[in-house]
């Protein structure tokens, strides 16, 4: 591409240093984002370009919707007449096409990749967005386990597919992650759309031949989807419905050994599909480059130009071309299982039946949620009741001394556990009850990140209240992963206004637009009707609402103040109608102060109540 070379810098920021693959004037470059010092994938191509104006719109897209599996677009733009797509580098993964030329993975690590891809296929529906175009090319997997999804919308938009009303694009995604589950466990490719690297599955009657019949120890469950998928025509439609009928499945890597490759059916015996389907004219690209042969990320939109010209557009059900029907293969022989096999197969039961009985306990309504039943914990827990032996009705020559053993164990164990768990009940309770303590000399924190912060963050002192104590303080962030800086929340209601909560650091004070603040919710106990609040907040401007509310939610609670460019003490008056249902205090930062290191934080210093 004219202009764009080794060297080359984009947006003052981005120094490409070598390219990986090329789609027509589509380039993909690995290059160095000099300003945070990191290894990027850039995707470059002519601003005249058919493609551009698509893909950047995809890739403005994608880039809205946050989950850890999607591929991350960093940065999207044009100058002059070249425009690029900046996402992150995932040189230290690999696809799972290029895994399965080692041979079939695991079926618990199959189910584990198809259950992630499906979750977050399902994330992106919910946004509006599909991928369309999933294959082994698209999921890749790094070296600790995760799995990343590369060329959701920006592979459809490169290749020009027209995207379906939403549930058959949903019906799309789904069927392909099932492909891709069947991939895994085989090698093979069941859709009659080729995947270069793969060979085609074997078809019995006309049909696709189940998993169970060219390899061993696949559980009944999955065995069953494929059948539903290739042979009954009864998959389900939506990622949602198939992240469901996986689940559970692990949230580690699965490391056991796969079947023997010579397990499976012969090569000879496999028809080759040939035949077009969306990827045809994109694979004889001059110089295009198959995602298993770059050695480069091949992440998001460079999934697009690299990964559909090695047949990413193996798209299950969409713009299929004729094929050449070829002769029916022999029957695949049956291979009885060896000693070991029957073993794994037996293994793999019990493991499916495990993970049925833990949904089923998940599912039922008396199930304990710990972290609220320690929240709600008001003393001390009384110590547990020593077990007791069963007595054995046959004594052997030595049964009373192991009984005497065993006996003096379950003692010793049980005194141990009952002495931690009133220690750790206690440690609770005190960090749950706020004790006043005398102020200290404010001053700016030196550390933003530190949780260990011993300075204030406020100009003044925190007011001094008397009458409520909190029964227990939660950070919230409904509107981002639900967490946000849990174990510091505590400091908010300490009585000290030397310690502080705050959240994490963000790039703008209203934190880059994905949500409308954080916070903390402050509960009150059942007999409270408080009429005052104070809130003391950090020593740079903040925008923060007070409310109160039945539940732990802003959704359901009353304003009842709100401060602009507030910094230190202020207070609210509880309005009479809202002290009776009043069970949470809540403080909702919607604008955070700035810090030394340039980074946004909500900083809450104290809240009490009278």
């Amino acid at each position: 591409m004219q202009g764009v070379g080794t060297g080359r810098l984009l947006a003052s920021r981005y120094a490409l240093r070598q390219r990986r693959a090329t789609l027509g004037a589509i380039e993909v470059w690995a290059a160095t984002d000099s300003t945070l010092g990191r290894e990027v994938s850039v995707t470059v191509l002519p601003v005249s370009d058919s493609h551009a104006e698509p893909l950047l719109e995809a890739a403005r897209s994608t880039a809205s919707v946050n989950d850890h599996r999607l591929v991350r677009v960093l940065d999207v733009g044009s100058r002059g007449e070249i425009a690029w797509v900046v996402e992150e580098s995932l040189s230290e993964s690999t696809s799972v096409a290029d895994l399965l030329t080692q041979g079939p993975l695991p079926p618990e690590e199959g189910r584990r990749i198809a259950g992630e891809v499906a979750s977050a296929l399902d994330v992106a529906a919910r946004a509006g967005l599909h991928h369309l175009h999933l294959t082994p090319h698209a999921v890749r997997r790094t070296k600790a386990g995760l799995v990343k999804i590369a060329g959701l919308a920006t592979a459809a938009a490169v290749e020009g597919t027209p995207v379906p009303d939403h549930a058959e694009a949903e019906r799309i995604d789904a069927l392909g992650t099932i492909a891709l589950l069947y991939a895994a466990m085989t090698t093979r490719w069941p859709m009659r759309t080729p995947v270069p690297g793969l060979e085609a599955a074997p078809r019995v009657g006309g049909s696709v031949a189940p998993p169970s019949e060219i390899a061993v120890a696949v559980p009944a469950d999955l065995d069953d989807l494929c059948r539903d998928a290739f042979t009954r025509s009864a998959a389900p439609r939506t990622p949602e419905e198939l992240a469901r009928r996986l689940g559970p499945w692990s949230h580690t890597l699965v490391r056991h050994v796969a079947p023997r490759p010579g397990l499976a059916a012969p090569t000879e015996q496999i028809p080759r599909v040939r035949g077009g389907g969306v990827g045809g004219p994109v694979a004889g690209a001059t110089g295009a480059a198959a995602p298993g042969a770059m050695g480069a990320p091949a992440a998001g939109a460079a999934a697009a130009a690299a990964g559909a010209a090695a047949g990413a557009a193996g798209t299950p059900g969409a713009g299929e071309a004729a094929t050449v029907r070829p002769p029916r293969p022999p029957r695949p022989t049956a291979h009885k299982p060896s000693h070991r096999e029957q073993r794994a197969h037996d293994k793999a039961a019990q493991a499916a039946e495990a993970r049925r009985e833990i949904a089923a306990r998940r599912r039922d309504p008396g199930f304990l949620d710990v972290p609220e039943a320690l929240e709600s914990s008001t003393g001390p827990l009384e110590a547990p009741t020593p077990l007791v032996a069963t007595p054995i009705e046959s004594e052997g020559r030595y049964a009373k001394v192991v009984i005497g053993v065993v006996a003096a164990v379950l003692i010793v164990a049980v005194v141990f556990a009952a002495t931690s768990l009133r220690g750790a009940v206690k440690e609770m309770e005190q960090a749950v009850s706020p004790t006043h303590t005398p102020t200290a000399t404010p001053g700016r924190t030196s550390s933003p990140t530190s949780d260990r912060t011993t300075s204030s963050p406020t100009g003044t002192s925190s007011p001094t209240t008397s009458g409520i104590t909190f029964t227990g303080v939660r950070a919230l962030d409904p509107q981002g992963d639900g967490k946000e800086n849990d174990g510091g929340a505590r400091r908010a209601a300490d009585g000290d206004p030397s310690t502080f909560w705050q959240s994490e650091g963000y790039k703008s004070p209203t934190y880059q637009s994905q949500k409308n603040g954080v916070g903390l919710a402050f509960r009150l106990p059942t007999d409270a009707s408080p009429s005052q609040v104070s809130v003391t907040l950090g020593d740079a401007p903040q925008d923060a609402e007070v409310y109160v509310s039945k539940t732990r939610s802003i959704d359901s609670g009353t304003k009842i103040g709100e401060f602009s460019d507030a910094t230190g003490d202020q207070q609210v008056d509880v309005p009479e109608d809202a002290r009776a249902d009043a069970r949470y205090v809540i403080v909702w930062v919607t604008k955070a102060m700035e810090q030394e290191d340039g980074r946004y934080r909500a900083i809450i210093a104290e809240v009490a109540a009278s």
